[in-house]
């Protein structure tokens, strides 16, 4: 069956748009002729569109996996607003609001429901999704079932299961980073290996232009390339809040009306500083990685990475939240001896010994339903106070614990299960992955060559002519002439 004119009825009265970009209507037909479907998009692709359409179409309620809460809310907000029936279930919600939602979804009141993975250890949503007719799955940031993604959550491992208990309902997978290994895990451990149809947008990005600056004094660098690029939007990325709210002051103390953003900011001061970005009101945007996921502003014309981050996988995502209206914008990465260091203490910081993991575990357990404040959990005499959050951290990604206003709680009861020989293979991947990196940045050869064959990518060209190490190669022309060249192809920056 031909879906074409649905789709396009459906994109225009919803979303607003008059077509659909990439491949986006390749996929959404994949799935509404009844087909598992893979696809891997770019960071602003349209993936949630993938999803969101087919949902709109298809009878019954569609369920949403992903384990980003926050863009989670900020899509139901956004559906809601579109007149979208649609709710979203985590543990950060009140067990009671849980339930009214769960009441409303088996009388059919939501065309989607998203869901965190914490909740396929709950046996009252197990209970209550086989009254629910569910025809179609998305699992988003697919990448995360794989142990060799650069997100690993154990619950994905139970999507499979969760999706028998359901009655193999259509199921969709979705991801903007991964590698060819990492793709074929997808779909080995989602059960779909011999029935899938894949789809793989190029990771290539020619209007990005990829530099790589290195022992640079990175304020005084940032300082002049906002000021001398003042009408464009920018976000720099740093690696830690003490970093961020470092480098905020010194913008400000120099004229510069930047924003501010990490986890450690409350909601509001969050949520105002973001709206003041994407409504251009500041053109600066200082932040940790926590900033970014999900934000719809298609003209940032330059990101700054501070620090190098931990894997390419993370960079290119951060990275790719440049011209995605396919005007030139730069990828700026400063690089200094210490960023690995940096990198490596933040790792080793993130791998406890299984024994505190399990000792918090047990300690938090047997509160019962009164719980632990989170704060009394890290205070120690004899352990430090960031061992201690990293072990905690541990307990939530294994979805042992969860937080409700500041009090930690098992989520259920769960048996420990987690061991010293997973923790450090999954510490020698992250390790694997941070080299790639400072080799990247390194910059030997050509940038944006580097990054598509990391990603499996066959490279059309030895050079790309447009990113730092290429750049330095050129003979008889000069970066003026070169940046003119450039912005008569992409336009203007």
């Amino acid at each position: 069956m031909d879906y074409t004119v649905q789709m396009n009825r459906y994109l225009k009265k919803y979303f607003g748009y008059d077509d659909f970009l990439l491949s986006q209507q390749e996929v959404i037909q994949s799935i509404l002729e009844g087909n598992n479907t893979l696809a891997i998009f770019p960071t602003g692709g349209g993936k949630s569109l993938c999803y969101q359409l087919p949902a709109l179409i298809f009878p019954g309620t569609t369920i949403v996996i992903s384990p980003l809460i926050s863009l989670m809310k900020d899509q139901v907000d956004e559906l809601i607003q579109r007149n979208i029936n649609a709710a979203y279930i985590s543990s950060v919600l009140p067990d009671r609001q849980i339930t009214e939602i769960i009441r409303k979804m088996k009388r059919g009141q939501y065309k989607i429901v998203y869901i965190a993975p914490e909740r396929f250890y709950s046996q009252e949503f197990l209970t209550a999704i086989k009254e629910v007719h569910v025809p179609f799955v998305a699992v988003d940031e697919a990448h995360c079932i794989s142990q060799w993604g650069h997100n690993f959550r154990p619950a994905y491992l139970k999507i499979r299961e969760l999706i028998e208990h359901m009655g193999n309902p259509i199921l969709a997978a979705f991801t903007a980073t991964a590698t060819k290994r990492v793709q074929e895990d997808i779909m080995m451990l989602l059960g779909i290996e011999e029935n899938c149809n894949v789809f793989v947008e190029s990771f290539d990005r020619p209007n990005l232009h990829f530099k790589v600056e290195e022992s640079v004094d990175k304020k005084v660098f940032t300082l002049k390339y906002i000021r001398k690029h003042r009408n464009s939007s920018g976000i720099i990325y740093t690696a830690t809040r003490a970093s961020v709210e470092e480098l905020w002051y010194f913008l400000k103390n120099r004229g510069i009306a930047a924003g501010m953003y990490h986890a450690g900011l409350d909601s509001v001061s969050r949520n105002n500083t973001q709206e003041a970005f994407l409504n251009d009101e500041i053109k600066v945007m200082v932040a940790t990685n926590a900033f970014g996921m999900g934000i719809n502003k298609s003209d940032v014309r330059y990101i700054i990475h501070w620090h190098m981050p931990k894997s390419m996988e993370h960079y290119y995502q951060e990275a790719g939240r440049a011209g995605r209206d396919g005007k030139r914008s730069s990828c700026i990465l400063l690089h200094s001896k210490k960023d690995y260091d940096l990198n490596r203490f933040m790792i080793d910081g993130n791998y406890p010994s299984v024994a505190l993991v399990e000792s918090l575990y047990k300690r938090i357990k047997a509160k019962g339903d009164k719980g632990i404040p989170q704060q009394l959990l890290i205070k120690s005499r004899t352990i430090d106070k960031h061992v201690l959050q990293s072990a905690l951290r541990k307990l939530f990604e294994y979805d042992y614990v969860k937080v409700e206003e500041g009090i930690v709680y098992s989520i259920y009861d769960r048996e420990f299960e987690l061991t010293q020989q997973e923790i450090d293979w999954h510490k020698e991947i992250e390790l694997d992955r941070l080299d790639a990196m400072e080799e990247y940045s390194k910059g030997k050869k050509c940038l944006r060559r580097f990054i598509l064959e990391y990603f499996n990518e066959k490279a059309q060209f030895e050079k790309c002519g447009n990113c730092s190490v290429c750049n330095k190669e050129k003979k008889g022309l000069s970066q003026k002439a070169l940046d003119k060249i450039l912005e008569d192809i992409f336009g203007t920056s």
